[in-house]
């Protein structure tokens, strides 16, 4: 099941509601910079085929201790343009250290 690529619209202030449903059920970052998630663990009452977390055109990201509940064959994360992941503790993602991931 491909992504959604939910539209730009930099005029306006981010109202959950503007998108749509989004690609991730839990965090789809796009045009971020040196972000880490530490201590999150994100699951649904309902199965979702949607992978937990979406990254597009992110650098410097770094996930630690972080969980997901995830449905049968569902990714844990999807990537594009992604540049200086890396990953400690978080089952779903190998302890990592990855430059730049453009489509994954």
């Amino acid at each position: 099941m491909p992504a959604r690529e939910p539209p730009e619209n930099e005029t306006a202030y981010p109202e959950p509601s503007m998108f749509g449903t989004l690609p991730a059920y839990g965090f789809y970052l796009r045009h971020a910079r040196n972000v880490t998630l530490r201590d999150v663990e994100v699951g649904f009452a309902t199965e979702d085929l949607r992978p937990a977390f979406v990254l597009h055109d992110v650098a410097d990201v770094h996930f630690d201790h972080v969980r997901a509940r995830l449905a049968p064959e569902v990714p844990f994360v999807l990537l594009r343009d992604v540049r200086g992941l890396s990953g400690h503790d978080s089952p779903g993602l190998p302890e990592i250290r990855r430059d730049p991931v453009e489509k994954k």
